[in-house]
Parts: C-alpha cells; sequence; structure tokens
C-alpha cells in the first residue's frame, strides 16, 4: 500500500538534522547518523490518527537524487514531509522543486528551526513549497493532514504554527503552545525506520535515540534550543521512558542509547530517579548523554555510571573569560576542568564541545581554547565554528557589524565559517581549526589512551580506522573552500602555533 503521508530525510547530506544540532556528520569528531527520531515522533502521531506512513532515509542511505525521485514518484504520496536544516535549505528546497515536477500533486510541507523564521520568503520565493510548520510541529502536521484529508479538519487558518498561501497572499497562523505532557504523546514510529543505517561507530551495534525532555532555559546567544522548544524543561515521566526502553530492548533488540535532551542532567532528582529504574529493571543497556558542568556532581555521576552512561558531551564553549560571558555560558574555567575531572574518576568519558569564532574574537582568545582543551583533555572533542542560526542572538549580531556571509552559509555547517570576526577572516578560523584538531588528535598520550581504553580487538580497529579517516578529512583541501576575503589589520595577538603539549 502505497502512504498517504512520506516523511524523508532527502539525499542532500548527511546532517544532523535536530534544531539544536544541525552539523555535517562527517565534521563531527564521532562520525555516527542518528535515526530521524523528528519524523518518527511526527510519523507516530499520523498513525494514531488512522493516517498510512512512511518513512524513508535518503541521505543516510546513500540512495543517489535520481532514485529517490523515481521511487517517490511510484509511491505518489499525497504529502511529503521534511526537516530543513540551514546549511541544507538550498539543496532541500530544490529537491523539494523536483518533487513537485515529478508529482504536481504530492502536498510538500517543511518543518525545521532555519525555515521558521523564513516561513515568508521561502514560500514567497519557492511555489513548491506548500506549507512551513513552525515551532513543535508534530500535532500541527496531524491537524493539517486532517485538514486536508479528512472531512473532520479544522480550516487552515485555525491551525495554530502554520504558514502558507491563500489565494498567492501569505498567511501565518499564531503561534503554537509548546506541548506541556510529553507523555500524551505516542513513542515514536521506529518500526517505519530501517534500523541497520544507524550504528555505534565504536561498537557496531544498533543504536537509537530516546527524547527524554524538551526545552532550555539557558540564554546561550548562539543556540537555537530554546527557540525551537522553548526555554521550560518538560522532563517525560520516569515510568514511560522506562517502558519505551524495554520495548526498544524487547522489540528491536536494541540496548544502545542516545538519551536526548539539551540539558540532561537539569534537574538531579529526575536523573537519579531514571538511573535506579533502569538498575532496578535490570535494563543491560549503555548510553550517552548531552550535559552542562554546572549540573552534575560526583552522585550524580556515580549513578549514571552504574546505569549503563559511558560518555557525556559537555558543552565547554570556550577557553576565554570574556567569550563565556559574553554568550552567556555563564560558567566559570575551575567549574570546567572540575567537571572534566569528576566524570573520568567517575569511569565515564566526555566528550568536549568548543564554539569559536564569536565578533570580538581573535588569536588570544583561540589559544585561550586550545589551552583549555589540552588541560581538560577529553576523550573527545570538537572545535565547533560559531555559526549565526536564524532567530538567534548571534545571527542579528553578525548581521549587524556586517560579519556574515551568505556565500557560505550552505557550505557545511559548523567546520565551515559562515561569518569572520572583527579581527580573523574566515579563512583563518577554517585553517586554525584543522591545525589545531590534527596538534590535538596527533598527540601520542591521546591515541595511546584511546586505543587502549577500546577494551577489545574489534573496537580498537573501529578507533583507528575512524581515526585515520579524520586525519585525512583534515588534511585533504575542501572542496568547497571558505571566504578568501581580505582581512581587516588583526587587532592584538600574535598567530599562535598549534603545537600539542
Amino acid at each position: 500500500m502505497n502512504p498517504e503521508i512520506l516523511l524523508i530525510q532527502p539525499p542532500t547530506g548527511s546532517y544532523r538534522r535536530d534544531d539544536r544540532c544541525q552539523s555535517r556528520v562527517e565534521d563531527q569528531t564521532i562520525q555516527v547518523s542518528f535515526p530521524p527520531m523528528d519524523l518518527a515522533h511526527h510519523a507516530a502521531v499520523l498513525e494514531k490518527s488512522g493516517f498510512t506512513c512512511r518513512i524513508r532515509d535518503y541521505s543516510t542511505a546513500g540512495i543517489a537524487v535520481r532514485t529517490a525521485l523515481d521511487e517517490i514518484e511510484e509511491m505518489s504520496p499525497r504529502l511529503v514531509f521534511f526537516s530543513s536544516t540551514q546549511p541544507t535549505e538550498k539543496n532541500d528546497l530544490a529537491f523539494s522543486s523536483r518533487v513537485k515536477e515529478i508529482s504536481p500533486n504530492t502536498i510538500v510541507v517543511l518543518r525545521g528551526e532555519s525555515v521558521t523564521f523564513r516561513d515568508r520568503a521561502i514560500l514567497d520565493e519557492n511555489p513548491q513549497v506548500d506549507y512551513i510548520l513552525r515551532s513543535e510541529s508534530e500535532e500541527t502536521l496531524e491537524e493539517l493532514c486532517r485538514s486536508l484529508f479528512r472531512e473532520d479538519g479544522n480550516e487552515l487558518s485555525e491551525i495554530a504554527g502554520l504558514s502558507y498561501r491563500d489565494d498567492g497572499e501569505f498567511k501565518k497562523t499564531p503561534d503554537r503552545p509548546f506541548i506541556k505532557d510529553l507523555n500524551k504523546l505516542p513513542w515514536p514510529a521506529r518500526h517505519l525506520l530501517d534500523q541497520s543505517l544507524y550504528r555505534s561507530p565504536e561498537t557496531g551495534n544498533v543504536l537509537t535515540t530516546l527524547y527524554t525532555a524538551r526545552g532550555c532555559p539557558y540564554p546561550c546567544i548562539f543556540c537555537p534550543a530554546p527557540i525551537a522548544s522553548g526555554r521550560p524543561v518538560r522532563m517525560r515521566e520516569v515510568p514511560d521512558l522506562i517502558r519505551e526502553i524495554k520495548h526498544c530492548v524487547g522489540e528491536y533488540r536494541i540496548t544502545e542509547f542516545l538519551f536526548h535532551g539539551d540539558t540532561f542532567t537539569y534537574d538531579k532528582k529526575w536523573v537519579l530517579e531514571l538511573c535506579e529504574a533502569i538498575h532496578e529493571a535490570g535494563l543491560k543497556v549503555r548510553w550517552g548523554c548531552n550535559s552542562r558542568v554546572d549540573t552534575i556532581d560526583e552522585e550524580m555521576l556515580s549513578a549514571m555510571k552504574r546505569a549503563g552512561c559511558w560518555v557525556i558531551g559537555y558543552g565547554v564553549e570556550s577557553g576565554h573569560t570574556e567569550t563565556l560571558e559574553k554568550v552567556r555560558k555563564y560558567v566559570e574555567r575551575e567549574k570546567i576542568v572540575g567537571a572534566f575531572r569528576m566524570t573520568r574518576a567517575a569511569g565515564i568519558r566526555s566528550h568536549a564541545f568548543f564554539v569559536f569564532g564569536f565578533p570580538w574574537e581573535n588569536w588570544e582568545h583561540l589559544e585561550e581554547d586550545r589551552k583549555l582543551a589540552l588541560e581538560i583533555d577529553p576523550d573527545f572533542f570538537d572545535l565547533n565554528i560559531a555559526y549565526p542560526l536564524p532567530g538567534t542572538a548571534l545571527e542579528t549580531m553578525a548581521q549587524e557589524q556586517g560579519l556574515y556571509d551568505s556565500t557560505q552559509v550552505d557550505q557545511g555547517g559548523y567546520a565551515v565559517p559562515a561569518t569572520r570576526t572583527e579581527h580573523l577572516s574566515a579563512a583563518e578560523l577554517d585553517e586554525w581549526r584543522k591545525k589545531t584538531l590534527l596538534s590535538l588528535y596527533m598527540r601520542p598520550k591521546y591515541i595511546f589512551r584511546t586505543l587502549a581504553q577500546a577494551g577489545s580487538p574489534g573496537k580498537t580497529w573501529n578507533y583507528f580506522k575512524a581515526g585515520t579517516s579524520r586525519f585525512f578529512q583534515l588534511v585533504r583541501p575542501r572542496e568547497n573552500p571558505v571566504d578568501m576575503r581580505p582581512r581587516p589589520e588583526p587587532a592584538s595577538t600574535v598567530k599562535p602555533t598549534a603545537e600539542s603539549a
């Protein structure tokens, strides 16, 4: 049976497509493709209402554009739905135009953090796009499909969070309130996913993402999380999470998870309750999560380790006090160092995420980042270039200061600078990232420790392959060169070297 609703990852590059993280998979240290749970959540809500759905992840499966179009033409769905990101938007829109060419009666619907803030421009300039869903959109899509395909649907003007055209005129309904009780949402439609596509690069085992919470109360100027999912943190109830974990283990034999939450460790009591419930249920699972350095302590880390946590990703952002204050991170350098020390002592590996290239930064700021990376010495690390995502304070700042370069915005996400700083060109930011990553990766101490931690010949080989691949990615020329325009004279420091310690 052909689906009424086709939910896709278009064949426009392998990217993380959640609203918070819009990075190209190959540019990250841990090169893992997570399942498109946003599609699976939307599909679950649609199926609950009686719609037939299918999910196709063309990007992760490596399906060619022509093959994908042939398949869509054969299925002839009534509606095609996908999430777009800022780095992929240009190609996503081009693909949606191709879809409309081969299947003119198919309705094209987009969502995503970037299109939320450019809804009018996209609808004005792209006649192939019929509707844009803004912000949290499971309920919006379900109501839209009812309106289009069922007699019991509301008028379009009554569907909150919807942007569309009416007789050629742009229409925008009021914003939709965030879902207060996440436990009312059905579990994601994992049965529609090809689970074999999503595997741990370390073990090779199938993995999945478990959404534990939505919302972020923190005001970081570069992050769209509070915009996309709201500031109040909405936690799922522990019993419901345990039931979903058991379902994944029993139905799909999945034991590896990413516990997704903008700050998983935001509520200590909830974390301890979940960890105890996992232990009491006898669930032998292996999982990772994201955290802030100022939300963890030894008791929490011990409970997490006991419940199967093996890695925590921390948003370090910067080693320079000025940057930590200006990006509104509001953590002290000593707190960062202490968090990584405690994590290692608990037997949990750490992943440090730095963000650099903010408008005010010069060589001195970047050198402090490098020094901090050496001091905390995480098991994994990423150096991401500050990216002016739509709706963020960073985007406004970059535009007002004339630092924004729209020609680079669709070139690669966090690994390709879309701006320069007041003192450094985009090309210099790109060069520093590559050289610094190489200097950090190539330390003999780091290489020996990483291979020693593998624990088995299979994992050791996987680490070796990943490291070799990463090395050649960093040393070979980029296919899409960054902005090479002349930069302003540097304001202060002498350019540092990126030697290892």
